[in-house]
């Protein structure tokens, strides 16, 4: 797994928008990028829109190859989430950045692109967009010291559903519709030995089910090191009740895992999205006081 440098003051950071159209204001990414010390550089397209999408397929592949491309641009935060960035990873060419890699940050839609680096074998970030980071000040916080110190440390509550373990292994993870949705594809995610991170938003309870059924049908739930369930915001229920609630239906899909599986983390669709590394060793434990999430990039 390869790395990318930590950031240092001046460096240039870019912003591009792969998904859906920027419906909010960057003033506040932009001007806290500056004060960390960075030079934030926007994508030309960045607020373009071609109905749902932030530009066309064309211009936001270009926004994004180009700073994938850029030597001068030494990390890439994501604007926002929604739906798009499938339509073009597969155009993506990734040889100048491979020879050059630089952090990625960003959820939701962008798990598409995170399981893609996490197959060529490069670690990023699953934090916070641009038009996020004014959301919470832990984790806008956590994602400067991930960039400029190469560490993090947290610690939550316990959860009565949880699973006592401890480990030590790589992270992966991300939205659960698109984690389902890369099964098949040049970017399915790999889940053996590593802690598998999930989130959703929005969905019915029994697509909840289904996605779950499906990793396990896939395979995914084979060889896990350990699991992250955080948020699932805004869960709906269809008329005719599945007669369970969100956490209920992962627990049951859980069932029979003997690794140890936190609940209720903050990371995903909620003001706090705690940033994590992807493809970067973690420890992880869950004990009876409560769950700790570390990384130190410098014992990796």
């Amino acid at each position: 797994m390869l790395i990318p440098p930590l950031l240092s003051q001046g460096d240039k950071i870019a912003i591009v928008a792969p998904a859906k159209k920027i419906q909010s204001d960057l003033t506040f990414a932009v001007n806290t990028l500056t004060e960390w010390g960075l030079t934030p550089v926007l994508g030309e397209h960045v607020l373009a829109t071609d109905h749902y999408f932030a530009g066309t397929d064309n211009q936001r592949l270009h926004d994004l190859q180009e700073a994938l491309d850029n030597p001068e641009i030494k990390a890439i935060l994501i604007a926002r989430g929604g739906y798009g960035t499938t339509r073009i990873l597969e155009q993506v060419n990734w040889a100048k950045f491979l020879e050059n890699p630089k952090w990625i940050c960003g959820f939701s839609d962008i798990t598409s692109l995170i399981t893609e680096l996490n197959n060529r074998s490069i670690a990023c970030i699953h934090g916070p967009l641009g038009v996020t980071l004014d959301w919470d000040e832990l984790t806008t916080e956590s994602l400067k010291s991930m960039l400029f110190e190469g560490k993090v440390n947290y610690n939550i509550p316990p959860h009565p559903l949880n699973q006592l373990g401890q480990t030590n292994a790589e992270l992966i993870g991300g939205n659960l519709s698109i984690i389902c949705n890369s099964i098949g594809t040049s970017s399915e995610i790999q889940t053996k030995g590593k802690i598998l991170f999930l989130e959703e938003v929005g969905e019915y309870i029994y697509h909840l089910d289904r996605m779950l059924v499906q990793l396990k049908r896939a395979g995914k739930l084979d060889n896990l090191a350990g699991i992250i369930i955080g948020d699932f915001s805004s869960m709906k229920d269809h008329k005719d009740s599945f007669g369970a609630e969100a956490l209920e239906v992962i627990a049951r899909n859980l069932a029979g895992l003997n690794i140890p599986i936190a609940y209720g983390f903050p990371l995903g669709h909620e003001k706090r999205n705690l940033p994590v590394y992807c493809g970067v060793s973690g420890n992880f434990e869950v004990n009876e006081s409560n769950v700790s999430l570390s990384f130190d990039l410098h014992l990796v």
